[in-house]
């Protein structure tokens, strides 16, 4: 097996009906993936979205299929009163493409790039994840994420930006007495099996997510907030070389 050839699209120089096309085609991967979300509504949460600039990196393997997406969205608005940018991201990948590509490095170095040009203004990724392998995988490389095992309680003034932006992006409570539970309806398709094997994880940070959104199979999303700035941007690539280097030149070998 080889590594997926990755491509950036940046959605704000395409056409309508270049956007409008894309969208179909990556629906047709989405729907292999996830339940929930009709075209229509796939369409407007991950290539219309009213974003600041929105970046979608494609997948495809050596015979060309389309095998995977990630949408990056540049969200520039005011928390607490003050300037703020705001990443909001989607991802999708076909089960045997997993693993075979360099999405994240890129989006790190975009991330990067976003940082440099406001360094003093606060920047940070904010997500409603629906699955534990969504947290897991943050988790495994963003030195800070918010909720976390290793935080014994979200500071208060965390708490509030996270409560601020989920009713701001229009995120629906499921619990009244947990504000982190919020409705997304995306739904992972996966087999009875697969599921067992989550819920059985002896990861700490898998775990830590099913105890604390045990809905995530009905389509409830755990609230997740991870400050970025320079040096958390360097120390996440850091750990994602050490994690995944022997793997990835694994694959790029063809082993």
């Amino acid at each position: 097996m080889s590594l997926s050839r990755v491509t950036c699209i940046d959605l704000h120089t395409m056409l309508p009906d270049e956007r409008e096309a894309l969208a179909r085609q990556l629906y047709g991967v989405h729907a292999q993936i996830f339940s929930g979300l009709d075209f229509e509504g796939f369409r407007k949460y991950v290539v219309e979205r009213p974003s600041w600039h929105t970046w979608i990196y494609i997948r495809h393997n050596q015979q060309n299929q389309l095998v995977g997406y990630t949408a990056l969205h540049e969200f520039r608005l005011k928390m607490k009163g003050k300037p703020a940018t705001v990443i909001r991201l989607e991802a999708g990948t076909l089960p045997s493409a997993r693993g075979r590509d360099l999405t994240m490095v890129y989006g790190l170095f975009r991330l990067l790039r976003i940082w440099m040009a406001h360094p003093l203004q606060r920047l940070c990724i904010f997500a409603a994840l629906t699955h534990p392998s969504s947290y897991t995988f943050l988790a495994r490389y963003a030195p800070v994420i918010f909720p976390h095992t290793s935080v014994e309680e979200v500071p208060p003034s965390v708490m509030g930006a996270m409560e601020e932006l989920a009713e701001g992006f229009g995120l629906e409570k499921v619990d009244d007495a947990n504000p982190l539970l919020r409705r997304v309806d995306w739904v992972t398709l996966e087999t009875e099996s697969d599921r067992q094997r989550w819920q059985t994880s002896a990861r700490e940070d898998t775990r830590f997510y099913i105890a604390n959104n045990p809905g995530y199979p009905q389509g409830t999303g755990l609230v997740t907030l991870i400050p970025v700035t320079g040096p958390i941007l360097i120390r996440s690539m850091l750990r994602f070389i050490r994690a995944r280097a022997g793997r990835i030149t694994k694959v790029a070998m063809g082993r």
